[in-house]
C-alpha cells in the first residue's frame, strides 16, 4: 500500500534498533542485529537497480532517502508515536512519501520483500508523483520486490527457482489453486483492480504477473516504463492510454497472458518461456509445415495465423532426452508414463489451440485447450487461431533437455 505524505518524525525510541545506509534509515525491534544490518544493506542495493531499471538518472535521487519501521510488536511503535495517525490498519506494509513501516514476517526473505516493496512506493512518488493505478502500482513493486540472494549480493526481478528459497512468500500457491479451480483472471481483470486490496496477497500476486509480461517482451517494455511517467493518474485515463497504445499488439498480449497464467510457477524462465507469436504472422496459406519442437524451451509457435473452419493434421515424431541422471530419459511423443507432471506423462508432445482475438468480457479465463499429440492428430480450429505447442515438463526442469521432436503440419482436404 501507498499514500503520499509528509516529513518524518525525529522521535525514536532508544530501546530500538536502528541502523542507517545510504538510502535507508531502519528502526526497527528485530531480534537480530545481523538481520537489521542485511536489511539496510540489500535495501542500498537494490535501488541502484531499480534506478536502472526505470532509467532515472541517479543524481535524481541526491535528496531522498527512506525512513523505515520494520516491526515485530506494531504497538509498541504506535505507543511511541511512530506511526502518524493517519496512516490506517495494514496486514503487511505501508509507504507514506519518505516513510514506510513493514511488519515483520515469518521468514527473513518475506519481511525483506516487504520492505522492498514499500520502497518501491516511495520511490515511484519521489520520482513519478505517483505510481499509477492499483495493477501497476502493486504489480511494479512485487516485480522490483521478488529477488534473489540478500545484502549486497541481492539481484532484483527474479522469479523464485524453489519454494524453500521464499518462505510464506506464497504467491505460486494461490496462482496454483486458481488454476485448479478455472479461476485465473484475465489481463482486463487484473488492470481494472480496485484501489483497496490491504494486503490481498492473490491480487498482488496477479498484478505482478500482469506487470512482468510487459517487461518481459521488447515489444512492450518501452510501453511499461512510459507508463511510469504517468504515475499521477491512477484513474482510467492510464488503461487507456496503454491499451491504445498497444491496440495492435494487445491479441498477441492476451494469448501470452494465458499461456504465462498457465505455467507460471517456481523456476519459470522468461528465456525459455517467451513465445513468439505475433498478430502481423501471417494467414496459413495451407501449405504442409516442418517443425522442430524443442524440449528445453516452453510454447512454441508455427509462425501463422490458421483460419477459421479449417481442420489441421499433426503427425509427430522424434525423441527427446529429458535427464541424464542415473541413466537418459528418452521419450517418445506419447511420453514417459512412470512419471507425470500436471496430470500428464512427462516428454508427452502438447498442442494448445489459442484464438486470435483478445477475448470476451469474461473476468476469468477459459481453461485452456491442451491437446495431447501423441500420434497422428486432427484438431479442429473453429476461429482464426494461432497454434502452439510443447513439450510436457515441469518449467524448472528444462534446462537439461535435449533433442527435438519433429512435426508436420497440413490441411485435412
Amino acid at each position: 500500500m501507498v499514500a503520499v505524505g509528509q516529513a518524518p518524525s525525529s522521535a525514536l525510541a532508544d530501546q530500538l534498533l536502528r541502523r542507517e545506509g545510504r538510502f535507508i534509515r531502519l528502526t526497527t525491534d528485530v531480534n537480530s542485529v545481523a538481520e537489521a544490518e542485511t536489511l539496510v544493506e540489500s535495501f542500498d542495493a537494490a535501488v541502484p537497480q531499480w534506478v536502472d531499471f526505470w532509467g532515472i538518472p541517479e543524481d535524481d535521487l541526491a535528496n531522498w532517502k527512506v525512513d523505515a519501521f520494520v516491526m515485530r510488536d506494531k504497538s509498541e511503535f504506535d505507543r511511541q508515536g511512530l506511526i502518524p495517525r493517519r496512516v490506517p490498519d495494514f496486514p503487511f506494509g505501508y509507504a507514506l512519501g519518505n516513510r514506510v513501516w513493514v511488519l515483520a514476517q515469518q521468514s527473513e526473505y518475506y519481511t525483506r520483500h516487504l520492505l522492498l516493496h514499500e520502497g518501491v512506493h516511495s520511490l515511484a512518488f519521489f520520482h513519478f508523483g505517483g505510481a499509477g493505478p492499483t495493477w501497476f502500482r502493486e504489480g511494479t513493486a512485487e516485480l522490483l520486490a521478488t529477488h534473489h540472494a540478500a545484502g549486497a549480493e541481492i539481484e532484483i526481478n527474479k522469479i523464485p527457482d524453489d519454494r524453500d528459497d521464499v518462505p510464506y512468500w506464497g504467491r505460486f500457491k494461490l496462482m496454483q489453486q486458481l488454476r485448479t479451480s478455472s479461476d485465473i483472471p484475465t489481463l482486463d481483470t487484473v488492470m481494472r483492480y480496485r484501489p483497496d486490496l490491504k494486503g490481498d496477497v492473490e491480487s498482488y500476486g496477479w498484478s505482478w504477473a500482469a506487470v512482468m509480461i510487459f517487461d518481459a517482451y521488447p515489444e512492450y517494455r518501452d510501453e511499461l516504463l512510459a507508463a511510469a511517467r504517468l504515475g499521477r493518474d491512477d484513474g482510467p485515463g492510464f488503461n487507456q492510454q496503454l491499451r491504445q497504445r498497444l491496440q495492435n499488439q494487445w491479441p498477441g498480449l492476451s494469448a501470452r497472458w494465458k499461456l504465462m497464467c498457465n505455467d507460471l510457477d517456481y523456476g519459470f524462465d522468461w528465456s525459455r518461456e517467451r513465445v513468439e507469436l505475433s498478430p502481423r504472422n501471417p494467414r496459413w496459406n495451407g501449405k504442409p509445415i516442418e517443425l522442430a519442437i524443442a524440449p528445453d524451451r516452453g510454447w512454441q509457435s508455427t509462425g501463422v495465423r490458421i483460419p477459421g473452419g479449417v481442420k489441421v493434421r499433426l503427425i509427430p515424431s522424434g525423441q527427446v532426452t529429458l535427464a541424464d541422471d542415473p541413466k537418459p530419459w528418452r521419450s517418445e511423443p506419447p511420453g514417459i508414463t512412470f512419471r507425470y507432471y500436471r496430470g500428464r506423462p512427462i516428454g508427452q508432445l502438447l498442442a494448445c489451440v489459442l484464438p486470435n482475438a483478445a477475448g470476451t468480457a469474461s473476468t476469468s479465463l477459459h481453461p485452456l485447450r491442451v491437446i495431447p499429440v501423441v500420434k497422428e492428430t486432427v484438431i479442429d480450429v473453429p476461429k482464426y487461431s494461432w497454434l502452439v505447442l510443447r513439450v510436457n515438463d515441469a518449467v524448472s526442469e528444462l534446462g537439461d533437455n535435449k533433442g527435438e521432436y519433429r512435426l508436420q503440419v497440413t490441411v485435412v482436404r
